[in-house]
């Protein structure tokens, strides 16, 4: 079954993904452009999470990731080695559903965060266009559920700097990663291939209510 868009459980996503993918991560120098980019996302985020309206909230959260994800870096990344297989009709149909269904997998995630302001902590160059940024709440109250929390923000950066955010996650558990791992099993499960795809495109039709 694909996620629903209530917000979601990080600490229960699968975590050998996450182990894998992590494993390839080398720690390097911290990235101050990188870092200077997130808190920027961060400081426009803060007027956002105290709004008060759920409605201006989530609409406020659905401009910001529209403004700062690149959607269809990752929504391709979530298809796996399925991305090669889709027809350029199934690509037409898929790429703006899936943004509109982790436009609401993003907006849950964030507004748990709803009156909080977060910072950036530190960051991690993984290669010069794959950057880890870590970020936590500021200045967070005893018994804060998310005050230990880390929030991480994976950056890609292209070859003219430009930045773009293609991961957001909590205590390495990753939005991406989570996802990739359950549209692959949906496509598998149903034959692979092109009908494995169009199996996921009639969940994710279902899912966004389309």
């Amino acid at each position: 079954m694909l996620a629903t868009t209530k917000p979601l459980p990080l600490g229960l996503a699968p975590l050998l993904a996450v182990i894998a993918w992590m494993s390839g991560v080398t720690p390097a120098a911290a990235d101050a452009a990188a870092e200077a980019y997130v808190q920027g996302v961060l400081n426009e985020a803060e007027p956002i999470l105290s709004e008060t309206d759920e409605d201006a909230l989530y609409d406020g959260l659905a401009t910001l990731v529209d403004n700062y994800v690149d959607m269809r870096r990752v929504g391709l990344f979530t298809l796996g080695q399925y991305a090669r297989k889709m027809t350029d009709e199934q690509k037409a149909e898929y790429l703006p559903l899936f943004k509109t269904y982790a436009t609401q997998i993003y907006q849950n995630a964030l507004s748990n965060y709803s009156g909080q302001k977060l910072a950036v902590r530190n960051s991690i160059d993984r290669s010069a266009r794959d950057i880890i940024v870590n970020s936590k709440i500021v200045d967070a109250q005893p018994g804060d559920q998310f005050g230990d929390i880390t929030v991480h923000w994976r950056i890609y950066r292209n070859r003219s700097g430009k930045m773009v955010v293609v991961d957001a996650g909590a205590d390495n558990v990753w939005l991406a990663i989570e996802q990739r791992s359950q549209f692959t099993s949906v496509i598998a499960n149903n034959g692979g291939g092109a009908k494995g795809i169009d199996a996921l495109l009639a969940q994710l039709r279902e899912q966004v209510g389309e």
